[in-house]
């Protein structure tokens, strides 16, 4: 075999299980948040169909194909699976992909594969219960400050690009406040604007206004889709996890080629 056959089988094989992780933690996640928006225990009883409740087996359990194999219905009552859980394993295989793409087999690669994980796990939060848990945004900040701190980046470092990059959320702050006194409503979450900070740990200011601007797009792509009503309530939280992933993945040659127009 060649040497350029084995890189690429080689390459094949970590993508091909970095996939397989991504989509496990993905389901987890998903089941996890699910009992917990309904009031369930979190890691005791076996997983079971939402509408017969029979437990679920080995078969009914593997990641995407579980899915596909039964074409989308509990194999017991013949009932529909909710979709929530298919979307978890593809985003979940998808961020850790971008992520093995965006920075390799590194020791840094375990920083960001958490990071996605925790990002998955607060859109999925947001979507089900219209709520950020603090508990989640705080391990964020915690990952981030632990792996400068095991990367030896100083404080003088990464200070000054913090703060620059709190001033975004810190801005949009100020907006929301003044538009919600202006109309009379709640135009955006508090726990988005908290994620913003948060968020402002892994980024730049300039890459943090295209994570939120992404963000805004996705977010009324999906409304647009959807055929969301004016003024109708959608979840924030996971179109700006979308964002931050996208744009840490792929936003530094869009924001090269930005300002290289000045």
């Amino acid at each position: 075999m060649s040497l350029e056959a084995t890189i690429l089988l080689v390459t094949c094989f970590y993508f091909f299980w970095i996939a397989v992780i991504g989509m496990v933690v993905g389901s987890f996640l998903d089941c996890a948040v699910s009992r917990w928006a309904v009031g369930e225990e979190i890691f005791l009883g076996r997983s079971h169909c939402t509408s017969c409740g029979h437990a679920l087996g080995v078969r009914d359990l593997v990641p995407l194909f579980s899915f596909l194999l039964h074409r989308g219905r509990c194999r017991f009552c013949g009932e529909k699976i909710p979709v929530d859980c298919l979307v978890a394993e593809v985003a979940g295989a998808a961020c850790f992909l971008c992520m093995l793409l965006r920075f390799g087999l590194t020791v840094e690669l375990s920083q960001w594969l958490i990071f996605a994980g925790l990002l998955l796990a607060v859109s999925l939060a947001d979507w089900h219960m219209r709520i950020i848990p603090d508990g989640m945004l705080l391990a964020l900040a915690v990952n981030r400050l632990f792996w400068l701190w095991l990367l030896g980046v100083r404080v003088e470092q990464a200070g000054p690009e913090i703060l620059a990059a709190w001033g975004v959320p810190a801005v949009l702050l100020a907006l929301v406040l003044a538009g919600e006194r202006l109309a009379g409503r709640e135009l955006m979450g508090g726990g988005d604007i908290k994620l913003l900070f948060i968020l402002a740990l892994y980024m730049t200011w300039a890459e943090l206004l295209l994570c939120l601007l992404a963000g805004c797009f996705l977010g009324l792509g999906y409304a647009a889709l959807a055929g969301k009503k004016r003024k109708t309530a959608v979840a924030f939280g996971p179109f700006l996890g979308a964002g931050a992933v996208l744009t840490i993945c792929f936003g530094q040659p869009l924001i090269q080629w930005y300002f290289s127009l000045f």
